[in-house]
């Protein structure tokens, strides 16, 4: 018979990790220009997190169908140019790829309930410019266990 020791506090029923809270480096591996379900103009980024092999996506909306939804696109669009280094007013999101900035991950239920890790917001330069280095993340470079947007990974679907 083999020799284990089940830790329940390591088992998430929804079949992947969380990323804990905190403040981290953030890369942007895709980006993409999508349409809402509302029917506006959307910005998809799929990041990878620093140290984990596992991604977070945001998705900003470019609403301006009134003064607070203009400034709430504004906000989002200027925390990524300051986080990532990139021109303001830059909409070419395809250039984007492979900046490095820094996010702060917070974890929120999704439609299931199930608790996801977000980007809270982005960090400014300066905040970026005082996190450790990058590292890959712990489990090397293998995409094996990457949750997809629904959260699985190949793990969930092989096992």
């Amino acid at each position: 018979m083999a020799d284990w020791k089940f830790n329940p506090e390591n088992y998430n029923p929804s079949g992947y990790m969380l990323i804990p809270e905190g403040l981290y480096r953030v890369r942007i591996d895709e980006a993409e220009e999508k349409t809402s379900q509302s029917g506006k103009d959307m910005i998809k980024l799929t990041l990878s997190v620093s140290g984990y092999n596992m991604k977070v996506w945001k998705y900003i909306v470019l609403d301006s169908s009134n003064a607070e939804a203009t400034r709430r696109t504004d906000q989002w669009l200027g925390s990524i140019y300051d986080s990532f280094n990139i021109e303001r007013g830059t909409l070419d999101v395809y250039s984007w790829e492979g900046k490095t900035g820094g996010a702060k991950i917070r974890h929120r239920p999704d439609q299931n309930g199930d608790m996801r890790s977000e980007v809270h917001y982005f960090l400014p330069r300066k905040k970026v410019e005082e996190l450790p280095a990058w590292r890959e993340g712990a489990s090397g470079t293998s995409n094996d266990d990457v949750p997809d947007e629904f959260g699985m990974s190949v793990t969930d679907v092989l096992f």
